[in-house]
């Protein structure tokens, strides 16, 4: 028996592939959302958009049949010359575009930020959940949570088998932008088991919609155009907010959240987005990217203040030699090791002080993490992750 489900559109999760594949594609960063167009069914055909650029010539020993006659001299250098020159391409689609193409392999390409993201949501979730419970009446033991930009469902699928308490009645809707990562999503929570009986098990609702409508209509509302959609008592996103302007990313937030909500974010750092970005390597070495932008935690934090919220807490993370011997993250690490990847941040255990109402959503909200990133064009020195 699985998980109770509402699909209207599908996300997957899968944990991040750590071991490093040459065969495979890879990435050199990971995020997640953007605005979308909305409205897929579940049984949604995936029509992956490749671009349309010849297939580079392939390396000695990675020919399908024999050569008839042997190869004049100097074509094994030109081929590998064609190849790197394949691999140095850089193509910049839209965002959801870029993330359609990402979500066959997005769990899997071994992305070295998604994997540190997962390692630090061990310690964050629990946390975030324990704040988010406390919001609830004992009258009323109903809980929201939003995953905004849910992508794969990688983190959803961490909130569902959460043990939370048989006493709440838990509801999960996780939004995208992006058709085919949540096509990927769906599989993967229908796949779920049920919890033990002494836990609850949430309901879980996944939509595809626009996630931050102000992005491409700036006077329209902030909040997703999803059916039902009320402010909740949580809302988890993980790195997402890299592709999205601050303003409209906070906005959207604030809508999203009841009076006294919580929040956790995570981010790239701008200390890496200064260098990279989100993307992966197509099937024909063509580094593919959407928009993204390296917010600085000081731009972040004064965006989020004046949309109404309390930043109680933020934590930086860098990588470590030490994460690489744990397996927490590939080789591919190496050369990322002292550079801050990851902002998070969470508030303590006392109530954060009263704080302005949301523009145009006539309520008050409170932060209760928030990670943050800086903005700014990547020119990615570093190459991948």
């Amino acid at each position: 028996m699985t998980q109770p489900t509402s699909v209207n559109m599908t996300f997957d999760t899968s944990l991040v592939d750590l071991n490093d594949n040459a065969n495979a594609n890879v990435s050199f960063s990971t995020t997640e959302s953007d605005p979308s167009d909305s409205g897929l069914a579940k049984a949604y055909a995936h029509t992956m958009k490749m671009p349309t650029l010849q297939p580079a010539p392939l390396c000695e020993g990675a020919n399908q049949e024999t050569p008839k006659a042997p190869k004049p001299a100097g074509a094994l250098s030109l081929a590998t010359t064609s190849q790197a020159r394949m691999h140095s391409l850089v193509e910049h689609i839209p965002t959801m575009e870029a993330y359609d193409q990402w979500a066959s392999i997005y769990d899997s390409d071994g992305n070295m930020l998604q994997s540190i993201d997962d390692y630090e949501m061990k310690k964050l979730l629990p946390i975030f959940i324990s704040k988010v419970l406390s919001t609830t009446s004992t009258d009323l033991p109903r809980l929201d949570v939003v995953d905004l930009g849910c992508g794969t469902a990688r983190n959803t699928a961490k909130l569902i088998t959460y043990p939370w308490p048989n006493t709440h009645k838990i509801n999960i809707i996780a939004l995208d932008f992006s058709a085919n990562m949540i096509d990927v999503a769906a599989n993967k929570i229908d796949s779920l088991p049920l919890n033990p009986e002494e836990y609850a098990n949430p309901f879980t609702r996944l939509e595809q919609c626009d996630c931050f409508p102000t992005v491409s209509a700036p006077s329209t509302s902030p909040l997703p155009s999803v059916p039902n959609l009320e402010p909740v008592n949580g809302v988890l996103s993980t790195l997402v907010l890299e592709h999205i302007p601050l303003t409209d990313y906070f906005s959207t937030l604030a809508c999203l959240l009841l009076k006294g909500g919580y929040a956790l974010i995570t981010n790239m750092h701008n200390e890496m987005g200064r260098n990279s970005q989100a993307g992966f390597i197509n099937e024909v070495g063509v580094k593919v990217r959407g928009k993204s932008f390296a917010h600085t935690l000081v731009k972040t934090r004064e965006e989020a203040r004046r949309a109404g919220f309390e930043i109680l807490e933020v934590r930086e993370r860098s990588v470590e030699r030490s994460d690489i011997e744990k397996g927490i993250v590939g080789n591919r690490g190496l050369k990322w090791i002292g550079v801050k990847q990851i902002l998070n941040s969470f508030g303590p255990l006392f109530d954060p002080k009263p704080i302005i109402l949301c523009p145009g959503c006539d309520q008050a909200v409170k932060i209760s993490v928030v990670n943050n990133a800086a903005p700014n064009d990547a020119s990615d020195k570093y190459d991948d992750l």
